[in-house]
């Protein structure tokens, strides 16, 4: 990641000098997959801790750019292309939005009609309509309250804390320390810092509901699966890894009839199996294309495709964009730009 980031700084006296369509025909990289979560122009207190967000004119930004270098492509044209039904010669994009976030609906998609864009969300089956929150959101909320704590809050939440075994550090570190297997933590901490986790979501609006969802699919928008409740696929077994993806995966097809089935993986999928990958895929699977957040990255499976994250603070799409293919093609002199599973 700091790599990446040495690539990125270092782009930025390139964009001057090196036309971007030089660097997308010396790697060979037609392909981008540029993701995001959320867009906003207030700030939200469940992912301003853990999550580096664009603003509407940031992103607007970001699109001028990606339509002036590529083609926007659906996900139908997308998987078409990967499994040889449709050439896609010239340089081309598909967006995608994961968590389905209720910015989805109110801020992204108006923006991407305007501009013409298609591009795919990927769905919390377990969040849909405010049901439940996202650990690291609660996480989140729990950090952006720390200053206000007293002395004796800050005891037993330590208390809490050491139970668990969390590293050590102040309150705010700890909290976003907290994984998936220890995420009951965050309920107990919320009853003494007095935060109530249901009803912030539905006052807030946190996801999307059901009938948003149905609007998204109505306005051309493609719905993907996100699993369930978003644990991290390399701390839990095989058999919960399957079932998070064929309980939503099912959830979205009988609620949503979604084609093509997509599915990305929440956080990332590093230390997931081959064998895994071997049942994913129709016919055995429930999945035609699945999703990495490796960056521009090549991989053994080849309906496995890797994206880039726009979320990186303060750069623009044309330095993230010009440190991947940077960053690429430096590590293709080593033969280093394919992930190869175990």
């Amino acid at each position: 990641m700091l790599i990446r980031k040495l690539f990125r700084f270092l782009s930025r006296p390139v964009t001057c000098v090196v036309p971007l369509e030089k660097l997308i025909s010396l790697s060979g990289q037609k392909r981008i997959l540029p993701f995001y979560h959320s867009i906003s122009d207030q700030p939200l207190p469940h992912l301003k801790q853990v999550l580096k967000i664009r603003n509407s004119e940031t992103f607007g930004q970001d699109l001028d750019f990606l339509l002036t270098h590529y083609e926007p492509v659906d996900a139908r044209q997308l998987l078409d292309g990967v499994n040889g039904k449709r050439a896609l010669s010239r340089p081309h994009f598909h967006l995608t939005f994961d968590d389905g976030l209720k910015e989805c609906i109110t801020v992204i998609a108006p923006i991407l009609k305007r501009k013409g864009i298609p591009a795919t969300f990927f769905i919390n089956t377990g969040f849909i309509g405010n049901k439940e929150l996202f650990f690291r959101y609660k996480a989140s909320l729990l950090a952006d309250k720390t200053p206000t704590l007293s002395p004796l809050q800050e005891k037993e939440i330590h208390q809490i804390m050491d139970a668990r075994q969390l590293p050590p550090g102040n309150t705010h570190k700890r909290l976003l320390s907290v994984a998936y297997a220890q995420k009951d933590i965050l309920e107990d901490i919320a009853g003494i810092m007095e935060i109530d986790f249901k009803g912030y979501a539905t006052k807030q609006e946190v996801y999307m509901s059901h009938e948003d969802i149905e609007t998204l699919q109505k306005s051309g928008f493609t719905i993907g699966s996100h699993g369930i409740d978003h644990p991290l696929f390399r701390t839990v077994s095989e058999k919960e890894q399957q079932r998070q993806v064929r309980s939503s995966m099912e959830f979205l097809k009988e609620n949503f009839a979604v084609s093509p089935l997509l599915f990305s993986f929440p956080f990332s999928d590093e230390g997931v199996s081959a064998d895994f990958f071997n049942h994913l895929y129709l016919p055995e699977g429930m999945t035609e294309l699945s999703f990495g957040i490796s960056g521009l990255k090549k991989e053994t499976f080849p309906f496995h495709l890797h994206r880039i994250s726009m979320e990186t603070g303060s750069d623009s799409a044309r330095h993230i964009l010009y440190g991947e293919y940077l960053w690429y093609i430096s590590k293709s002199v080593f033969g280093k730009n394919t992930i190869r599973r175990k």
